[in-house]
């Protein structure tokens, strides 16, 4: 499905039983064009609140991380691989199913943007878009290309809230992000590690997307 099918089918879904944890459907936003895309696990409270993604603290980091860049929130697109609040406080991790049920919707929004470098935001976001079952904790920081773009790993920022010294992880991981902007959109399937040489690079599978 196109864009407008996606945003359109998602905001009614009922698919899955976070229909009924959810008071809005947080889609995503962010320009069309944008050549950052940013993963999420899922909306929480306050996203869920105002309907838009990474409010709250977690959005006040996310904004600090992309404005040290010289990347103001309007010019990334932002999104999560579920659209609506798990149950609980906080909210529980998605499930396999959630996830899968909410997958035709990220399919549509990484194609109608086309981002050069997508950002997986912790554990869950990491191995899907990856297509790779480590953690986080010891792929993140790595690009890894696939279909066309770099997929970029790294700490959740609920993780870096409340651990200091995964916050200086996340903010050095953000750190490599105009290097891997400003480079040529990748033809192969070769894992860049942007701080090691051409010599050192490792060859991985490709991704689900």
């Amino acid at each position: 499905m196109d864009f407008a099918e996606a945003q359109k089918e998602a905001l009614g879904c009922t698919k899955c039983g976070l229909c009924h944890s959810r008071t809005q459907v947080v889609f995503g936003e962010g320009p069309l064009n944008a050549e950052l895309f940013v993963v999420g696990e899922a909306p929480g409270f306050n996203e869920d609140k105002e309907g838009k993604p990474f409010r709250g603290a977690s959005g006040m980091l996310l904004d600090r991380l992309l404005d040290s860049l010289e990347l103001g929130r309007e010019r990334v697109y932002l999104t999560s691989l579920v659209k609506c609040k798990p149950p609980g406080s906080p909210p529980r991790p998605p499930k396999p199913s959630e996830i899968s049920a909410c997958r035709p919707y990220l399919v549509a929004q990484l194609a109608a943007v086309d981002p050069k470098v997508v950002v997986a935001l912790g554990d869950l976001a990491s191995r899907v878009l990856t297509g790779r079952k480590e953690a986080v904790s010891r792929i993140r920081g790595r690009a890894i290309p696939l279909d066309g773009r770099y997929v970029f790993p790294t700490l959740s920022l609920t993780r870096a809230l409340y651990t200091p010294a995964d916050r200086a992880l996340l903010i050095s991981d953000f750190s490599r992000l105009p290097e891997l902007l400003e480079a040529e959109r990748p033809s192969t399937y070769e894992t860049l590690n942007v701080t090691r040489s051409p010599a050192e690079r490792e060859p991985v599978q490709p991704g689900l997307w």
